[in-house]
């Protein structure tokens, strides 16, 4: 790329849980796939998630601000989407195990801020038990987050105020314990869940406009997530597939011509995805979901 053009604010960078806005022109008849202005940038310094490696240094958004993204968010609930509570018991590896810890983070999210608090409590519960697992289970070893969700689960302000609690008690465990190389993997697994409900989403209200919008903004924290996955500490994970796939995403989108035409107009805009490179890029992000919520 010739310049750098999609620097983004946190909240934006938030919206690896997101795909999808409302409104706009009927993709069918432009042969396109939304639009992104990033006339407006903005800077990351209220970047709250910055932990170093010896080797490297990375960025990674925080789960923290996604109440925020989705409750601007038109992107409607379906009970389809999201992964099955029961397929936990599918995952028997560590990294099977943080993959899809993030996987049901995100997926509570979704239920939770549709309004879907029944459907989340069960995510909750799921997130629990793979805590546990992956030795993280003093974060949840009180009752007293399953007591609070029961107390509020009518209260959706107060179930938001909750998910923010269970990250700042993970993100505290992590750091006491040495384990922030590991955020990165749990991340993995949420951003992915992220950019799968947009693309079920889209795909089954294809009336909406915006999901070029939404892969452009994730698309400027992808490279981040995989430093964090390469930090040398995660060594003998065997996440070397991970790492390939999402490095693949990332090259298929950087190498698209609407992107390149994008970078190489020193007064362009905006970035107009086809729908022959959003299909494209859809189906990789479906082939990796599947892959880690398959165990």
């Amino acid at each position: 790329m010739k310049k750098s053009k999609l620097a983004y604010k946190l909240f934006t960078l938030s919206a690896a849980f997101l795909m999808l806005s409302c409104g706009g022109e009927n993709h069918d008849e432009t042969n396109e796939v939304n639009v992104v202005d990033t006339a407006g940038t903005g800077s990351d310094e209220n970047f709250e998630d910055l932990f170093e490696s010896p080797e490297i240094d990375y960025h990674l958004p925080s789960p923290l601000q996604v109440a925020s993204i989705f409750k601007k968010s038109g992107l409607s609930y379906n009970s389809d989407a999201t992964s099955k509570p029961d397929l936990v018991e599918n995952y028997t590896t560590e990294l099977n195990q943080m993959l899809n810890f993030g996987v049901y983070s995100a997926d509570m999210a979704y239920c939770v801020l549709n309004e879907q608090s029944n459907e989340g409590r069960k995510y909750l519960q799921v997130i629990t038990d793979l805590a546990e697992k992956i030795g993280m289970e003093a974060v949840f070893e009180n009752k007293d987050l399953m007591e609070r969700f029961d107390t509020n689960i009518e209260d959706k302000d107060s179930i938001e105020v909750l998910m923010i609690d269970i990250h700042e008690r993970t993100e505290m465990y992590m750091d006491e314990n040495d384990m922030q190389h590991q955020q990165a993997v749990h991340f993995a697994g949420a951003w992915t869940e992220g950019m799968y409900l947009g693309v079920y989403d889209f795909e089954n209200n294809p009336e909406k406009d915006g999901v070029g919008t939404q892969i452009a903004e994730q698309m400027s924290i992808l490279g981040n997530i995989i430093k964090g996955l390469a930090d040398p500490k995660n060594d003998g994970m065997d996440i070397e597939w991970l790492i390939a796939d999402m490095g693949s995403i990332e090259n298929t989108f950087n190498e698209f011509e609407s992107v390149n035409n994008y970078y190489e107009d020193p007064d362009a805009e905006e970035l107009v995805l086809t729908t022959v490179e959003y299909n494209t890029l859809s189906e990789l992000i479906k082939t990796l979901r599947t892959k880690i919520t398959n165990g």
